[in-house]
């Protein structure tokens, strides 16, 4: 992937991180810490002794400019970050010298509990008190879209993401109906369909191969891991 640098303004991208009692972290070396309630800065996790980002390094802030290639792993909060400072960028995303959080979405598992939602929105509220905290990603997109990076000489390929999650849903929920559905069909149906068995067999390696391969798919959009 070829980067450039740039150093302008603020540029936002998307990524996740772990939300624990102290705050959130980096979904790649939690151990590094929380990001701090205003500008994070990048430093070189492997030792190196060079200010972070640098070309040939792994070092520095990571985001991507679309929202869909960084909400791929299931359990972290979805954020909006404002990059500031030197930045190197890629095809899919940047490395930034420095970022703040601008906005996070909480996600569907705390949502459904009311308790855990407001725990969550005091220790949001108490350790990133300039931080915006949504109910949903869809709100939080809503209003901090992507920003046009057209004139950073980026050409963005089309974001398939969403795609394939809706492809993904409907072909786990299809199995679920199916699954269900055999219970009720009538025993002369159920004998005829065990006669064909080695046909339910290939459907169901089918839908198994159909589902790893839109996994690895999803997975693919999220590039490199991150360390940062």
């Amino acid at each position: 992937m070829t980067e450039r640098a740039f150093v302008a303004g603020e540029l936002r991208g998307y990524r996740q991180f772990h939300l624990d009692g102290d705050g959130l972290h980096p979904v790649v070396h939690r151990a590094a810490g929380p990001w701090h309630a205003g500008l994070e800065q990048a430093r070189c996790l492997v030792g190196e002794d060079h200010d972070a980002p640098a070309a040939g390094c792994g070092c520095g802030l990571y985001a991507c400019y679309l929202p869909g290639s960084a909400t791929v792993a299931l359990g972290a909060v979805n954020a909006v970050v404002a990059a500031r400072g030197r930045c190197l960028l890629g095809d899919r995303g940047f490395r930034a010298a420095r970022a703040r959080i601008e906005a996070v979405a909480l996600s569907p598992a705390i949502r459904c509990r009311p308790m855990a939602t407001a725990r969550v929105r005091r220790l949001l509220a108490d350790r990133y008190p300039a931080t915006q905290v949504y109910a949903s990603t869809r709100r939080m997109l809503k209003e901090h879209p992507p920003q046009d990076v057209a004139g950073l000489g980026i050409a963005l390929a089309p974001d398939r993401s969403r795609q394939y999650r809706a492809v993904a849903a409907a072909l786990w929920l299809s199995f679920v109906v199916t699954g269900y559905a055999l219970a009720f069909l009538p025993a002369d149906v159920m004998a005829a369909a065990q006669a064909r068995w080695p046909l339910l067999v290939l459907a169901f390696l089918a839908w198994q191969a159909a589902l790893i391969w839109l996994f690895v798919r999803l997975m693919a959009l999220q590039g490199p891991p991150p360390p940062r």
